[in-house]
């Protein structure tokens, strides 16, 4: 009878210890899962967090002012005189189709027509000219084009989107605008990063320039990266142009 009564205290002793042990790594699971960080999101999304409404009394390029009439200051005789501070769709933008520009940057190996607007679906087939972008054959225009920094494939980043190395131009290298007539020729001017909500780097600069925006850093996508080159020179459209990269190329 001893005998039958210690087994059977041992039985229900094994059975309580293995209860417990059981509870115990529940709890170390549980406690493991509640600190393990989250995946990461991974966001492409080169534009801005909402869309101002342009101004609705700036649709045409006032008379020259006197001091552009009587020449001096180049970045004066270029000025258009529209408003800097202020967006607006210009009349020449509202014609404007796509492909009608191509965008051109030799360093980074990008030729690719620039489509009309900046939405969702377009960005998604290439870069885009902003509702309230010049054109460059408007004097003194800023050409501002948005596009992707980076694509995704299997949930990983690639780099295949034309905007993937644009923080690498510097000094001395050329960006092109093309159109039926011309070739515009830019020079790096700058590269900075700006918060999404500001939209001053499409404002008209004053002077010709070409402004390409996209999302930073790469990945995470929280920021605007935004590139702009001036314009040096117009040239007339020819198949046997060489479009040099850089200016130690000329």
């Amino acid at each position: 009878m001893k005998k039958r009564t210690a087994t059977r205290l041992g039985t229900v002793l094994v059975c309580l210890a293995c209860v417990c042990l059981g509870a115990v790594l529940a709890l170390v699971w549980q406690g493991r899962q509640s600190v393990l960080p989250a995946a990461p999101q991974i966001s492409a999304a080169p534009l801005p967090a909402a869309t101002p409404e342009p101004t609705p009394n700036a649709t045409a390029a006032p008379e020259p002012t006197p001091e552009a009439e009587a020449g001096g200051d180049p970045a004066l005789v270029e000025d258009n005189g529209l408003p800097k501070d202020q967006l607006y769709v210009t009349d020449a933008r509202k014609g404007y189709a796509d492909g009608a520009l191509r965008l051109i940057i030799p360093k980074l190996g990008v030729d690719v027509p620039v489509l009309d607007g900046v939405d969702a679906q377009t960005l998604l087939r290439g870069v885009g000219l902003y509702d309230y972008a010049q054109l460059p054959g408007e004097g003194g225009a800023n050409t501002s084009i948005a596009g992707h920094r980076n694509g995704l494939r299997g949930g990983k980043i690639t780099d295949n989107m034309p905007f993937y190395y644009i923080n690498t131009l510097t000094e001395g290298d050329y960006l092109y605008l093309q159109d039926s007539e011309q070739i515009y020729q830019y020079l790096w001017e700058c590269t900075e990063v700006i918060e999404p909500s500001n939209w001053s780097p499409i404002y008209n600069q004053g002077y010709a320039c070409v402004t390409l925006t996209t999302c930073t850093p790469i990945g995470v996508a929280d920021h605007r990266l935004v590139v702009r080159g001036a314009l040096v020179d117009t040239i007339p459209l020819s198949g046997d142009y060489d479009y040099p990269a850089n200016t130690t190329e000329e």
